[in-house]
Protein backbone atom coordinates (compact mmCIF):
# COMPACT_ATOMS: atom_id res chain seq x y z
CA UNK A 1 0.00 0.00 0.00
CA UNK A 2 1.37 3.44 -0.98
CA UNK A 3 1.18 6.23 1.85
CA UNK A 4 1.44 10.19 2.04
CA UNK A 5 3.99 11.56 5.22
CA UNK A 6 2.86 15.45 5.76
CA UNK A 7 5.35 17.47 7.65
CA UNK A 8 4.15 21.50 8.35
CA UNK A 9 7.22 23.21 9.69
CA UNK A 10 6.68 26.55 11.42
CA UNK A 11 10.77 27.38 10.04
CA UNK A 12 11.26 26.81 5.93
CA UNK A 13 14.79 26.58 6.05
CA UNK A 14 14.30 23.68 8.94
CA UNK A 15 11.71 22.16 5.86
CA UNK A 16 14.33 22.87 3.35
CA UNK A 17 16.93 20.54 5.14
CA UNK A 18 14.49 18.07 6.40
CA UNK A 19 13.78 17.89 2.30
CA UNK A 20 17.69 18.00 1.18
CA UNK A 21 18.36 15.02 4.23
CA UNK A 22 15.73 13.04 2.39
CA UNK A 23 17.17 13.44 -0.83
CA UNK A 24 20.56 12.28 0.18
CA UNK A 25 19.40 9.28 2.40
CA UNK A 26 17.07 7.51 -0.27
CA UNK A 27 13.87 9.39 -1.05
CA UNK A 28 13.80 10.09 -4.67
CA UNK A 29 13.22 13.53 -4.73
CA UNK A 30 10.11 12.96 -7.56
CA UNK A 31 8.49 11.73 -4.32
CA UNK A 32 8.66 14.88 -2.07
CA UNK A 33 7.51 18.40 -2.51
CA UNK A 34 7.69 21.37 -0.45
CA UNK A 35 5.38 24.26 -0.75
CA UNK A 36 6.29 27.60 1.30
CA UNK A 37 3.90 29.95 2.80
CA UNK A 38 5.34 32.58 0.92
CA UNK A 39 3.81 31.03 -2.11
CA UNK A 40 0.47 30.71 -0.47
CA UNK A 41 -0.37 34.46 -0.07
CA UNK A 42 -0.98 33.89 -3.94
CA UNK A 43 -2.61 31.04 -3.66
CA UNK A 44 -5.83 32.60 -2.59
CA UNK A 45 -6.42 34.52 -6.43
CA UNK A 46 -9.66 35.31 -7.59
CA UNK A 47 -10.40 34.58 -11.23
CA UNK A 48 -12.71 36.87 -13.14
CA UNK A 49 -14.95 34.81 -12.61
CA UNK A 50 -14.99 34.75 -9.57
CA UNK A 51 -13.91 31.28 -8.72
CA UNK A 52 -11.38 31.25 -5.91
CA UNK A 53 -8.32 29.30 -6.23
CA UNK A 54 -6.67 27.48 -2.95
CA UNK A 55 -4.52 24.90 -3.90
CA UNK A 56 -3.84 24.20 0.36
CA UNK A 57 -7.02 24.08 1.30
CA UNK A 58 -7.98 22.06 -1.86
CA UNK A 59 -5.04 19.40 -1.28
CA UNK A 60 -6.41 19.19 2.38
CA UNK A 61 -9.80 18.89 1.97
CA UNK A 62 -9.10 16.04 -0.72
CA UNK A 63 -6.90 14.40 1.38
CA UNK A 64 -9.12 14.71 4.53
CA UNK A 65 -12.46 14.81 3.31
CA UNK A 66 -14.06 12.96 5.62
CA UNK A 67 -12.67 15.13 8.33
CA UNK A 68 -13.61 18.73 7.89
CA UNK A 69 -12.23 19.84 11.39
CA UNK A 70 -9.47 17.75 10.53
CA UNK A 71 -8.77 19.72 6.92
CA UNK A 72 -9.41 23.14 8.17
CA UNK A 73 -6.82 22.64 10.58
CA UNK A 74 -4.24 21.34 8.20
CA UNK A 75 -5.32 23.89 5.57
CA UNK A 76 -4.52 26.96 8.67
CA UNK A 77 -1.19 25.66 9.62
CA UNK A 78 -0.23 24.93 5.72
CA UNK A 79 -1.04 28.34 4.66
CA UNK A 80 1.28 30.36 7.88
CA UNK A 81 4.09 27.17 7.46
CA UNK A 82 5.81 25.16 4.79
CA UNK A 83 4.47 21.74 4.18
CA UNK A 84 6.85 18.76 3.26
CA UNK A 85 5.14 15.93 1.72
CA UNK A 86 6.41 12.58 1.30
CA UNK A 87 5.11 9.65 -0.78
CA UNK A 88 6.38 6.52 0.07
CA UNK A 89 5.35 2.84 -1.11
CA UNK A 90 5.23 0.74 2.12
CA UNK A 91 4.66 1.57 5.65
CA UNK A 92 8.41 1.67 7.23
CA UNK A 93 9.22 3.88 4.77
CA UNK A 94 6.49 5.97 5.78
CA UNK A 95 7.34 5.81 9.11
CA UNK A 96 11.06 6.48 8.41
CA UNK A 97 10.06 9.99 6.85
CA UNK A 98 7.92 10.51 9.64
CA UNK A 99 10.63 10.39 11.86
CA UNK A 100 13.19 12.34 9.90
CA UNK A 101 10.01 15.34 9.31
CA UNK A 102 9.68 14.95 12.86
CA UNK A 103 13.78 15.64 13.35
CA UNK A 104 14.18 18.01 11.47
CA UNK A 105 11.21 20.26 13.84
CA UNK A 106 7.08 19.17 12.13
CA UNK A 107 5.25 20.99 14.10
CA UNK A 108 2.51 19.55 16.33
CA UNK A 109 -0.84 19.52 14.72
CA UNK A 110 -2.64 18.11 17.36
CA UNK A 111 -5.78 19.28 18.26
CA UNK A 112 -4.79 21.03 21.55
CA UNK A 113 -1.57 22.82 19.25
CA UNK A 114 -1.75 25.38 16.75
CA UNK A 115 1.33 26.18 14.83
CA UNK A 116 2.05 29.40 16.73
CA UNK A 117 2.81 26.98 19.83
CA UNK A 118 4.23 24.11 18.07
CA UNK A 119 4.48 20.91 20.52
CA UNK A 120 7.67 19.28 20.24
CA UNK A 121 6.33 15.56 22.31
CA UNK A 122 9.15 13.37 21.31
CA UNK A 123 6.64 10.76 22.86
CA UNK A 124 4.87 10.47 18.82
CA UNK A 125 5.19 11.20 16.11
CA UNK A 126 4.02 14.82 14.99
CA UNK A 127 4.34 14.00 11.01
CA UNK A 128 0.93 12.80 9.76
CA UNK A 129 1.16 9.30 7.61
CA UNK A 130 -1.88 8.76 5.45
CA UNK A 131 -2.56 5.57 4.09
CA UNK A 132 -2.87 6.22 0.72
CA UNK A 133 -0.73 7.58 -2.44
CA UNK A 134 -2.19 11.01 -3.90
CA UNK A 135 -3.01 11.37 -7.72
CA UNK A 136 -0.30 13.15 -9.32
CA UNK A 137 -2.74 16.31 -9.99
CA UNK A 138 -3.45 16.49 -6.36
CA UNK A 139 0.21 16.85 -5.18
CA UNK A 140 1.08 19.99 -3.37
CA UNK A 141 4.01 21.58 -5.16
CA UNK A 142 5.73 24.50 -5.45
CA UNK A 143 5.86 24.96 -8.97
CA UNK A 144 2.74 26.52 -11.05
CA UNK A 145 0.84 23.39 -12.97
CA UNK A 146 2.53 22.76 -16.13
CA UNK A 147 5.67 24.59 -15.75
CA UNK A 148 8.75 22.42 -16.21
CA UNK A 149 12.00 22.26 -14.74
CA UNK A 150 14.93 21.98 -17.40
CA UNK A 151 18.75 21.65 -17.09
CA UNK A 152 20.80 24.43 -17.22
CA UNK A 153 24.07 23.79 -18.51
CA UNK A 154 25.49 27.27 -18.76
CA UNK A 155 26.56 30.07 -16.18
CA UNK A 156 23.95 32.80 -15.75
CA UNK A 157 25.09 36.15 -17.30
CA UNK A 158 24.60 39.50 -15.65
CA UNK A 159 21.00 39.92 -18.08
CA UNK A 160 20.03 36.71 -16.55
CA UNK A 161 20.63 36.92 -12.87
CA UNK A 162 19.04 41.41 -13.56
CA UNK A 163 16.25 39.57 -15.13
CA UNK A 164 15.84 37.16 -11.89
CA UNK A 165 16.03 40.11 -9.75
CA UNK A 166 13.58 41.87 -10.84
CA UNK A 167 11.52 38.78 -11.14
CA UNK A 168 10.97 38.44 -15.06
CA UNK A 169 12.77 34.73 -14.72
Amino acid sequence: MSHTVIGIFTSSSRAQDAVEYLAANGFGRENIDIRTSQGAATDLAVEADRQVEDPIGDFFRGLFGHSVSEASRYTEAGRNGTVVTVHAEGRDEADAAARILDNYGAADLDERADLSTAVQDDSRLRSRVIDRRLEEGMRLRQEAPGTTAREVDRSASKTDVDAFNKGAL
